[in-house]
């Protein structure tokens, strides 16, 4: 009998709202949604400016929230840079980087410093990652905006006809096995690198037709999650689990499925919890168990 991995603390990673250039969407609509979706943790990482000082963007919105029903939720606060070589979020860092242009090596090298933990975003969208050399430390191999808008563009009139009959069903056709990520990790996990597996929201709620929302946070908090083992809510913990690969992606949108699903394992080390044939996949433990 297929078993998912035990959780008991839930959360999202690389979520933007107000403070960055591309979303305009309230925190109170963020940590509406946040509860909802009875998340226990979630990171905000929004795009810090170039020529940011100081704090980092979202700095002030950590800590814990409890919503009226006394659900915890606790906000831990990241940032999201560009560098010469592609984006890179920096967890686990006080504030924003040097103020330049700098290469992927020069950032990550400042978020180590800080003694943060550098992943890579979306690494084949939105301009890719060429600094596959460098010394990053995790890499997404899920992206929740990267599945909506490559889903959306070359269909997107049939696309939306298929959320606006029915979304559950039109997301989770469109939620396939990250095929391309998982082989880049794959190799770098042969060349000896220890890098660990991510998923990202990378939610915005910037998406919206004639006042329909097509990508709420709602969904993108539900559908793919870091599951994480017991333990305080508390941010050293977290980061913890989540850097040392204690955690595992979830994808909750076929949670509903999880009786036909196979365990696959991989010379790597990683287990997938497959569907249909290996082209879905419920849930990627990072190292074996």
């Amino acid at each position: 009998m297929i078993r998912l991995a035990a959780a008991a603390l839930i959360g999202v990673l690389h979520v933007h709202h107000e403070p960055s250039h591309d979303s305009d969407a309230s925190f109170p609509t963020l940590l509406a949604a946040a509860h909802d979706a009875r998340l226990d943790f979630l990171v905000l990482t929004e795009h810090v400016p170039q020529d940011a000082e100081g704090e980092l963007p979202g700095a002030t919105r950590a800590g814990v929230y409890l919503a009226p029903d006394g659900h915890r939720l606790r906000i831990l606060v990241g940032g999201e840079f560009g560098t010469r070589d592609g984006h890179l979020l920096g967890y686990q860092i006080s504030h924003t980087l040097v103020p330049r242009d700098r290469t992927a090596r020069q950032a990550i090298d400042e978020i180590h410093a800080m003694g943060g933990f550098a992943v890579v975003p979306h690494p084949f969208h939105y301009g890719g990652w060429k600094a596959w050399d460098a010394p990053f430390d995790g890499l997404e191999v899920h992206n929740n905006a990267v599945v909506l808008r490559s889903a959306l563009n070359p269909l997107l009139p049939l696309r939306l006809l298929q959320l606006a009959l029915s979304r559950d069903w039109a997301l989770r056709s469109l939620t396939r096995r990250p095929d391309r990520a998982l082989a880049r990790w794959d190799a770098l996990r042969r060349s000896g690198r220890r890098i660990v597996a991510f998923s990202g929201a990378d939610a915005h709620q910037n998406v919206s037709l004639l006042g329909w929302q097509i990508d709420p946070y709602q969904e993108a908090f539900r559908g793919v999650q870091m599951v994480c083992p017991d333990g305080p809510l508390e941010p050293t913990w977290i980061w913890a689990a989540l850097r040392e690969a204690r955690c595992s992606i979830r994808y909750a949108i076929h949670e509903r499925r999880a009786h036909q699903a196979r365990e696959v394992r991989f010379e790597t080390g990683r287990i997938e919890l497959q569907l249909d044939g290996g082209t879905r996949v419920l849930e990627i433990r990072q190292f074996g168990d």
